[in-house]
């Protein structure tokens, strides 16, 4: 009886750790095809960002992508609570940048109007703070260390595209130039093809030409 009690328990152990495993496989496949999927045909936006180098719980570094232009008019009559999904409207300003337009517990309205899911951090009775899920951007480990060399008077932009609402950081660039371009690993291997290093200060480079528009909503 004591050796079926064990073979039991042993089962049920094999089978929540293959169970467990399951799981973490399917988020992983479902992660990775979100974005690729919003990567593919998502609109292109540029936004202002601080980068953060940054631990994840299993030891993986990877940059913490911080906006700085986190705080918008609320455009509802009643107030949001915290930790509610809200809907920040967006489009893009005469630079090309992305522009904050308002936030609201619906989407908006207007047809076209582009948006981004988020979620409301604190509320002042007229101005909205809130938090985009998507401000995490993994780079080889050679190639971060170009973080530390930027300063306060550096353009930081991060490239982002938006589908319906769900967004990925697609890059993150300093003056003009791809982060991973500025960092020691890069200049090896520039050196060893015989090229000159990428320079990121006084360079500007568009990442999105100012001709782009939006594609139409698809509903």
């Amino acid at each position: 009886m004591k050796g079926v009690t064990e073979f039991f328990n042993r089962t049920v152990m094999l089978g929540l750790c293959l169970f467990v495993v399951i799981v973490q496989m399917g988020m992983l496949f479902y992660f990775s095809w979100r974005y690729y999927n919003i990567s593919v045909d998502g609109i292109p936006y540029q936004w202002r960002c601080l980068p953060r180098l940054e631990t994840g719980p299993f030891g993986t570094d990877y940059i913490h992508v911080i906006f700085p232009e986190d705080t918008t008019a609320w455009l509802d009559d009643v107030p949001p609570a915290e930790g509610q999904t809200i809907y920040v409207t967006i489009s893009r300003d005469a630079a090309g940048l992305m522009e904050i337009q308002g936030a609201s517990a619906s989407k908006p309205s207007q047809r076209n109007a582009d948006y981004m899911e988020a979620t409301a951090v604190a509320f002042d009775g007229s101005t909205i703070q809130f938090q985009v899920p998507f401000d995490r951007y993994r780079i080889a480990a050679d190639k971060r260390d170009g973080i530390y060399d930027i300063n306060a008077s550096d353009s930081v932009i991060a490239s982002i595209r938006i589908k319906r609402g769900k967004g990925v950081v697609e890059g993150v660039y300093v003056n003009g130039v791809p982060l991973e371009s500025c960092s020691s690993g890069a200049a090896v291997e520039a050196t060893r093809r015989g090229k000159q290093p990428a320079q990121s200060k006084g360079q500007q480079i568009r990442i999105v030409e100012p001709g782009m528009v939006p594609p139409q909503d698809e509903s």
